[in-house]
Parts: structure tokens; sequence; C-alpha cells
């Protein structure tokens, strides 16, 4: 009897709610498989609400019940919410997604929630703050040194070095300045956004992760141009943004 009675609340102890711990709602747009594992190898009390498929009517209503926001990766930010247009004809855009999100980033700045954004999503947390991006970095970014920030035939990761700034957060969240990271990626921030600070580069020079400027106690808001949804499980330390982030999204 006592066997069975264990194995029966075996379920309840993994999801926590044996301890009074409800789930946890993070707001995202086109949600992907990868971001919610990499959310649940913190916390599987994580639900990810896509609010690509919430009506226009709903979205208050349903971001009542938000604790964070996580913007994933994806297509290119469209031009015109950075007051650019798109000058050489090359990006590939999703405008209802660019909507969406600008609203869930207003939302999350007006109520102080923490914002994660990864790829795309850190490129769109700075063009929404009045920041820039380069549309395209072969074309439009020369450096003395040659870095290959996407597969040319757009099918697989590329790797190179990044050097985190000395007094970034990030630098905290992963204990080490230099190391490797994963990259698809054809435009990059140019100028942060209001209220952010460039803490990243690749050897090219190259942003690759912004930060709020006034530190995450301040308002827990970081973007990474790298993929950690797709390191974590070989190197750990990609788990610990997602970590803090979580840790600061109440419930």
């Amino acid at each position: 009897m006592i066997k069975q009675i264990l194995i029966a609340l075996i379920p309840l102890l993994l999801s926590g709610f044996i301890h009074g711990q409800g789930p946890i709602y993070i707001a995202t747009a086109i949600e992907k498989e990868s971001i919610k594992e990499y959310l649940h190898a913190v916390d599987s009390n994580v639900v990810l609400i896509d609010f690509m498929k919430v009506k226009k009517s709903k979205r208050l209503e349903t971001f009542e019940k938000v604790s964070g926001l996580l913007l994933s990766g994806g297509r290119d930010v469209h031009p015109s919410t950075y007051g650019k247009k798109d000058s050489l004809k090359i990006c590939v855009t999703h405008k209802k997604r660019d909507e969406v999100e600008l609203f869930l980033l207003g939302q999350s700045f007006n109520d102080s929630l923490p914002i994660l954004g990864i790829c795309r999503g850190h490129q769109i947390i700075n063009a929404s703050l009045n920041g820039e991006l380069i549309q395209d970095i072969p074309s439009q970014y020369k450096a003395s040194v040659e870095i290959t920030h996407r597969d040319p035939e757009e099918k697989n990761y590329v790797y190179h070095q990044i050097e985190l700034e000395q007094d970034s957060e990030l630098l905290k969240l992963y204990g080490q300045a230099t190391f490797e990271v994963n990259s698809f990626h054809h435009q990059a921030v140019k100028i942060h956004g209001d209220g952010m600070k460039i803490v990243a580069h690749a050897a090219d020079g190259l942003n690759e992760a912004s930060e709020w400027a006034k530190g995450l106690d301040d308002r827990w808001v970081i973007g990474v141009q790298w993929h950690p949804e797709r390191m974590y499980q070989k190197e750990p330390n990609h788990l610990n943004i997602a970590r803090d982030f979580l840790k600061n999204c109440k419930p």
C-alpha cells in the first residue's frame, strides 16, 4: 500500500504542486518545442502562452496572468519597426509577429516583467526601444576579422567565440568571459535600444548580447544573439539564463 501511494505521488512531486506551486505562465510568440524543453529543464510548471493564437480582443485579459516574456528566434524584424526601409530588399519578415511582440514588449515593460530575447528576440527588444539593426551583415558590416554568422546554405548552425564585458550580468550567470556560441543570423543590433547596453561581442566586433543598463535588479531584461536552448544539454552553463529568468518570474 505504501509503495502504491508513493508511486501515485511521483507525478505531483515532479510537477511541484505538492508544495503549493502552481503554473508559471510565460508569454511568447510562436511557441517552439525547443524553448519549452529549455524552460522545463529548470521548472516543469512553466506554461507558454502563444500570443499569435490569442485574439486581439483577448490579449490584455490573457496577459494579466503572465509572469514573464520570452521572445525566440525567427524571421527578420521589419525595418519599419526601427524607422527604416527594407533598402536591400532582402528581409524575410513576419509583420503580424512584429505587431504581437511589440504589444508584448510594451505590456511587459509597463508591468516590469522579466524579458528574455533570443536571436530575433534580442533584436526586437532593442528595435522596440529606438535601437537600430544591421539589415544584412555580409553586405553592410565590414571588419578586419572575418566571422561567419550564418551558414550560407541556411541549413546548420555555425560556431564562433564571443567575449562578455567584465561588468555584465551575463558574465555573472555564465562564470566565464569567453566561450563558443552557435549562430544562425544575418542581422544584428547596430544601435542598442534606450535603457539597454551592449555586453558581448564576437571577434569581428559585432554585438552578441545586450542587457538592461541599470542592472537586472532594476529590470530583468537580457537579449542574446545565440541560441542557449540548443546548447544547454551539452553545455549546462547555458541553462543559467533560463534559471535566473524564471527565478524572477513571480506567479
